[in-house]
């Protein structure tokens, strides 16, 4: 009998627990990748937003929460356009408000000044934009998966905070995050919030991206302009790579994920442990007798060592399974509908299988061990 071979039936003669352990490791690995994967996931949409609108720099309050809980005044908008190498600015308010008459929460409210910039970007499927003309009319546009979640089509009203406004075009991007958007006019966000004259941040677009001018620019704004308006030292203008990755809340979301994952991970090496230990205890006549025909420590070792890697590749197959399966389903409910992709990067599924391939050497290694140091006259007399 081949050796391999002979591994892999010590596996699957004690299938009740090779299954259990395979399940743990199982749910160890799925937790990472749906856990890790989504935290990966919310960061990579949120830069793929601004990354397909060539946006140079986003300006917000480097003293709040969050981009949405700051607030900064509208006129940093005329200032920073009014810089050299500004190509395009687009003042913007965001917050979560709720369509009342439809008992519909959390719904992500863009309000931005008629002509900028972000108009252009949007393709209108049906109906209209929102115009210079459009002011005082209470017109919304809505996103196309927002308005088929929510089942509204052209025409249809809105209550939102005592007040009714009408669809008036329904609009898709490359972007599924914007895709479950609804936008206004830059006014009419600002009445809605009681954030008159306010703004939550600008998007910026330079003429030259290069390093010199970002600098530049992020100079300019967070010095003079921002001490123009009395703000300097609450202003922050960050490209969208460093703007993404400085997210408390996608931060503290990635902490928490890791700190789950590392929690299931060590139950998972718990059980593999628990599984070896029992398999070598077991099979201690078993392994006297293989001494005693000629095996090495070495290669005891490599039998213990390999039915752990083989549990382990099991357990890391089902779990990135599960994850992916997991993720896809989470992607799919209307509250994380945009903001998380239905795929999970090959990288997180790559490092799931080498942590469970960790996993399984971790929890081997001491009953592999054990199992080495076995004379073969004491463990032939073992009962």
């Amino acid at each position: 009998m081949r050796f391999y071979t002979f591994v892999l039936k010590n596996v699957l003669r004690r299938r009740i627990r090779s299954t259990l352990t395979l399940t743990g490791v199982a749910a160890a690995v799925g937790m990472f990748v749906t856990l890790v994967g989504i935290s990966d996931s919310l960061q990579a949409t949120l830069l793929d937003l601004y990354q397909q609108r060539n946006v140079s720099l986003i300006v917000s309050r480097s003293d709040a929460v969050s981009p949405m809980a700051g607030t900064l005044p509208e006129k940093l908008g005329q200032d920073v356009a009014a810089l050299d190498g500004v190509q395009d600015v687009c003042p913007g308010l965001v917050d979560f408000l709720s369509f009342d008459n439809l008992g519909i929460n959390g719904v992500v409210v863009q309000g931005w000044p008629a002509g900028v910039f972000m108009f252009q970007e949007l393709k209108v499927l049906e109906g209209q934009g929102l115009t210079a003309e459009s002011r005082g009319k209470k017109g919304i546009m809505l996103g196309k998966d927002l308005a088929k979640n929510a089942k509204l089509k052209l025409g249809d009203k809105v209550d939102m905070s005592d007040e009714t406004y009408r669809v008036v075009g329904i609009f898709e991007t490359k972007s599924d995050l914007e895709n479950n958007m609804a936008i206004l006019l830059l006014a009419d966000a600002q009445k809605l919030t009681g954030k008159t004259g306010l703004i939550t941040g600008l998007t910026v677009r330079l003429k030259d991206d290069s390093e010199g001018s970002l600098q530049a620019a992020r100079a300019a704004i967070e010095g003079p302009v921002a001490e123009k308006l009395g703000i300097k030292g609450k202003v922050k203008a960050k490209p969208p790579q460093e703007f993404v990755n400085t997210q408390t809340q996608l931060r503290a979301f990635k902490a928490m994920a890791w700190a789950v994952s590392v929690v299931a991970l060590i139950m998972g090496m718990l059980f593999m442990l628990n599984t070896m230990v029992m398999s070598v205890f077991e099979r201690t006549r078993e392994i006297g007798i293989l001494r005693a025909i000629g095996w090495r420590p070495s290669r005891v070792i490599r039998m213990i060592l390999m039915e752990s890697v083989l549990l382990s590749l099991g357990g890391a197959i089902v779990g990135t399974m599960g994850g992916i399966g997991l993720t896809l389903l989470i992607s799919r409910l209307p509250l994380a509908s945009g903001a998380i992709q239905n795929t999970v990067s090959p990288v997180i599924m790559a490092k799931g299988f080498i942590i469970a391939l960790v996993v399984g050497l971790v929890g081997a290694a001491y009953p592999a061990f054990r199992g080495a140091r076995l004379l073969p006259t004491e463990a032939i007399r073992h009962e």
